[in-house]
């Protein structure tokens, strides 16, 4: 428990040993994934948030920043999925999706990686259930909070520090993003070739 937060579903990590594998109906839980998404689907629709590919939602702040959210099945075929979230400067120019700043919820609940399971009907109820409860209490005031210049500001900074730590630097596009957060410039052009080449829904854009 974090808080008054209980962690429901497995979630001690992402791969399975191969004699559980083994038990798993891999259709059953496909179906499960499918089904339950869709609560998550209509929970961030009422958020604002438009579907942006197979597993990933989006919507701009009054920033012109995107908040990125994503549903990442483990790659090996566990049937467990975490979620991602990231915040991405529309006004930088960027040549691909990249997430200038970003994590995974677990870390916001309780500073480390956690994976949801989603093996059979009844345990992919209850973690998406407890996925959309901790988007609720975690990522959305994350969200709120991180919607002025002065957070966005400091939140770079802090990486940065962290970065040159340990002989690193900020990547070119967060680099960017710190140099103008504080300008008052005419972005218009720079936002609207970032929403062509994310190919962001049209319901998102202003």
């Amino acid at each position: 428990m974090i808080g008054n937060f209980e962690l429901k579903g497995n979630v001690q990590g992402a791969i399975r040993s191969d004699e559980d594998m083994k038990l798993i109906d891999k259709k059953v839980a496909d179906n499960a994934f499918k089904c339950y998404k869709k609560r998550i689907d209509v929970y961030l629709k009422d958020k604002g948030f438009a579907k942006y590919k197979t597993n990933s939602f989006v919507r701009i702040n009054s920033l012109d920043v995107l908040e990125y959210i994503d549903l990442q099945k483990d790659r090996y075929g566990s049937k467990t999925f975490t979620v991602n979230y990231a915040l991405i400067a529309l006004y930088v120019p960027h040549d691909f999706l990249s997430f200038d700043l970003c994590d995974r919820l677990g870390m916001l609940i309780c500073g480390k990686d956690v994976w949801w399971d989603y093996a059979e009907d009844s345990i992919a109820e209850v973690s998406f259930q407890n996925v959309i409860d901790a988007l609720d209490e975690y990522l959305m005031p994350y969200f709120e909070q991180h919607s002025s210049k002065e957070t966005l500001k400091q939140e770079l900074l802090k990486l940065k520090s962290i970065r040159e730590q340990y002989g690193g630097r900020l990547s070119n596009d967060q680099q960017a993003w710190l140099n103008v957060i504080d300008k008052n410039l005419d972005n218009s052009e720079i936002i609207k070739k970032n929403i062509e080449v994310f190919k962001l829904p049209s319901r998102i854009v202003r």
